[in-house]
């Protein structure tokens, strides 16, 4: 008799949920990957301005496009996540 109460206990906490737990489980590490990954691409951003600000103490001139920037840090950075702006050498996370 427990074990039959139990089990409609159970049904009906699952058929009255909108969503099961394993989807909010699911809702819950994608969030949480989204923060990290923001949060890397934040640290990336500072370092990579540092280096823009290096190169143009280097060189004179700031990094005419990404893609000289690209090949001047090497391999290491993805840069599709930031727009940036050879007349002034910024870099901005998109």
């Amino acid at each position: 008799m427990k074990g039959i109460l139990l089990a409609c206990l159970v049904a009906l906490f699952f058929t009255g949920c909108d969503r099961s737990p394993v989807e909010e489980f699911a809702d819950e590490m994608l969030a949480s990957y989204e923060i990290s990954r923001t949060a890397a691409d934040e640290a990336s951003l500072q370092a990579i301005q540092r280096y823009i600000g290096s190169y143009r103490a280097m060189n004179g001139r700031y990094p005419e496009s990404i893609e000289e920037l690209e090949s001047a840090l090497g391999t290491g950075y993805d840069l599709e996540p930031y727009d940036y702006d050879p007349g002034s050498g910024t870099l901005t996370l998109r």
